[in-house]
């Protein structure tokens, strides 16, 4: 605390000090909150342009996607930064305490969503050297469905709603439904047409990015 601060409270009733350091601490939250939720943005963005490299063969744009994760990485460290500070410096208890440590496992989980993405764009960029290529089938509906679910548990995040995010985790039976069968359909090309191997394991690995 600062002189001038220190200068700012003489006087004040003790009351009126501990609503100042609460509103300081709120307002800490709330920024936590909004970082933790651009991080969500960053991430699926990362993996729809990932999508759409693979499905417009754009080397350009996948080359981007690779690059921008520099930007999540460094959002997620930002945010156990500022988790970390809190419980140091606040020594925060119960319903804060949740959140904070919510706040944590979620940026973390974030920041993998969007090392998929990466992961998406480094496979199109190997398949983009060979010559063979079998049909996306139903990736692009995976990633549709996948990315659906992380839109809509970001909303109930920021609106702490309860019944989206049970729903969210009910939907995603569909995805893994959608996942076993693109799975078979590649395998059975590659089982066919032994020359569609190599295509046929980087679907594959696009497909299990996507499921995770």
């Amino acid at each position: 605390m600062t002189v001038n601060a220190v200068s700012n409270f003489r006087g004040s009733a003790p009351g009126s000090i501990a609503s100042s350091l609460r509103t300081h601490f709120d307002k800490q939250l709330v920024q936590l909150m909004e970082d933790t939720l651009r991080l969500g943005c960053l991430a699926h963005r990362g993996v729809a342009r990932a999508m759409q490299a693979l499905a417009d063969r754009d080397v350009d744009l996948a080359r981007e996607v690779i690059a921008a994760d520099g930007e999540i990485n460094r959002l997620r460290y930002d945010i156990e930064t500022q988790c970390y500070a809190l419980l140091a410096t606040e020594q925060p208890v119960a319903r804060d305490m949740r959140r904070i440590a919510a706040a944590l496992t979620i940026a973390s989980d974030l920041e993998r969503v969007g090392d998929h993405g990466k992961r998406i764009a480094r496979v199109f960029l190997r398949m983009h050297q060979g010559s063979q290529s079998i049909p996306l089938g139903d990736l692009p509906l995976i990633s549709d469905l996948s990315l659906d679910m992380l839109d809509r548990a970001l909303h109930a995040l920021g609106e702490s709603n309860i019944s989206e995010a049970e729903a969210v985790c009910r939907a995603d039976d569909r995805v893994d439904a959608l996942y076993k069968q693109a799975f078979n359909v590649v395998l059975s090309y590659m089982l066919e047409a032994p020359r569609l191997i190599d295509a046929g394991t980087h679907l594959l690995q696009i497909a299990h990015e996507l499921e995770r």
